[in-house]
């Protein structure tokens, strides 16, 4: 029997309607046979196939509250990420995911990117689909540009100290630290699960008001979210594209100027470059806007 105390038939319906007004398919009522074990269970299903379960033996509706919140902000990201799909492929502009970093590189190469930085290098790291991920942009069957992004996880270390312990090792063999200095953001705040992204490039004659890049951002921050559980997403953006906005259009949340001072001349690197991060509540924030809002999500111009 449904014990009151522990589930109330009010905070029941109530998610039920809300599951409903989702979209969610509420599929069974677990209501346990043992009266030593408290609390029901909810199975239900998403528009896009995948099956979950609220756990069956809950003693406090709270919990449940807080399994319903992960629930419905996965359910945004999900709808945040099939509108980007939707909206670029309008546009006749197709993502494809390339699970090797190697190949991804070869491909990009050909279109006349120069190679990878040290930091998304397969020369440096022995990277696989479990730790990384890029993709291509294709337009009408041919390959035009491409991103790529790399997870690592920091613990407690702050992201700062991953920079300071590799950077000597990846940009001056082992020698002096090519950067004197970092900022108080990457030190204070960054840590956890971090995501990197990188080797943002497009071909020539592709780079003007071809691909929406708010769209392709944030389908990346949903990806990287829902492949990692990503705790920050960053990356960097040189100063006069910042001040053209194109870090606000990407759908950064944070911009930080001067996050390392470079004493060494690194090709591609200089400390113009700002660091652009997106946190995991920001991305939930935009997430549960544009799920509710999808008009506002494309660019006004690209």
């Amino acid at each position: 029997m449904l014990r009151h105390d522990v589930f109330p038939a009010a905070f029941l319906s109530a998610k039920i309607a809300t599951f409903d007004r989702l979209g969610i398919a509420v599929i069974a009522i677990l209501v346990p046979i043992n009266a030593a074990a408290q609390g029901v269970g909810i199975v239900f299903k998403l528009r896009y196939g995948t099956v979950f379960m609220i756990d069956a033996c809950v003693r406090r509706a709270e919990r449940n509250t807080k399994c319903l919140r992960c629930i419905l902000q996965e359910h945004n990201l999900l709808t945040l990420s099939h509108n980007c799909l939707a909206g670029l492929s309008a546009s006749s502009v197709e993502l494809l995911p390339v699970p090797s970093i190697i190949d991804f590189e070869r491909r990009m190469a050909a279109l006349g990117k120069p190679p990878n930085h040290p930091m998304m290098s397969p020369k440096w790291h022995d990277m696989s689909p479990v730790d990384s991920f890029a993709i291509m942009f294709e337009v009408d069957g041919q390959e035009i540009g491409g991103v790529a992004a790399r997870c690592l996880d920091l613990g407690e270390d702050a992201l700062a100290k991953h920079w300071q312990e590799t950077y000597s090792r990846m940009y001056t063999n082992g020698e002096t630290s090519p950067v004197s200095g970092f900022s108080g953001a990457a030190s204070r705040e960054i840590r956890g699960r971090v995501v990197y992204l990188g080797e943002l490039f497009l071909a020539e004659g592709w780079r003007k008001g071809v691909v929406d890049w708010r769209l392709v951002f944030h389908y990346l921050f949903a990806l990287s979210y829902l492949k990692w559980r990503s705790d920050w997403i960053y990356g960097f953006v040189r100063q006069q594209d910042v001040m053209r906005g194109k870090a606000s259009r990407y759908g950064f949340t944070r911009q930080y100027v001067g996050p390392q001072t470079w004493t060494k001349c690194v090709e591609r690197r200089s400390s113009q470059e700002y660091l652009v991060a997106i946190s995991r509540q920001d991305l939930f924030d935009a997430a549960a806007f544009y799920s509710a809002s999808p008009e506002d999500l494309r660019s006004p111009a690209t």
